[in-house]
């Protein structure tokens, strides 16, 4: 008798334990997503329209991420075995969000008809892909030569 209620007590502790594991996983994404809509917000305040379209911006900013952090964080959970943890190995594709997270605003700008606040967005995505590009050439130094006789 004392078998069978101990399996089930042992299931209900794996359980729980599974469960903790994948809403810990949960609760992480949404403080990332948090921590990018605030990145999004400082960076659109160095936006040139920004002083006197502040609520719209701000509104853009909101509106857009949320779709755009949902396509560029992947959840993948990995399930631990006898011999190793369980881990959380989801991804985040940062140029992807700020792809989608521009286009978004600038189409959404566009649908409002507000042309000053598309040539602005459009000119900062410019200038921040400029500049991606401009990091990516100067980083990209070639990987030195393995020694001989090494694997």
């Amino acid at each position: 008798m004392f078998g069978r209620v101990g399996s089930i007590g042992g299931l209900i502790v794996v359980l729980v334990v599974m469960l903790a594991g994948i809403g810990n996983m949960y609760l992480r994404k949404s403080r990332v997503g948090e921590e990018y809509r605030k990145e999004a917000h400082a960076l659109i305040e160095k936006c040139d329209c920004y002083k006197s379209n502040k609520d719209y911006c701000d509104w853009l900013v909101d509106v857009s991420h949320d779709e755009a952090f949902e396509h560029s964080y992947k959840v993948s959970y990995r399930p631990g075995g006898r011999f190793r943890s369980s881990r959380d190995e989801s991804s985040f594709d940062e140029s992807a969000y700020a792809e989608e997270l521009f286009t978004g605003m600038i189409a959404r700008a566009k649908e409002d008809k507000a042309e000053a606040v598309v040539k602005s967005l459009e000119k900062m995505l410019k200038d921040l892909s400029g500049e991606e590009a401009e990091s990516a050439a100067t980083t990209s130094d070639p990987a030195p030569s393995k020694p001989p006789g090494r694997r």
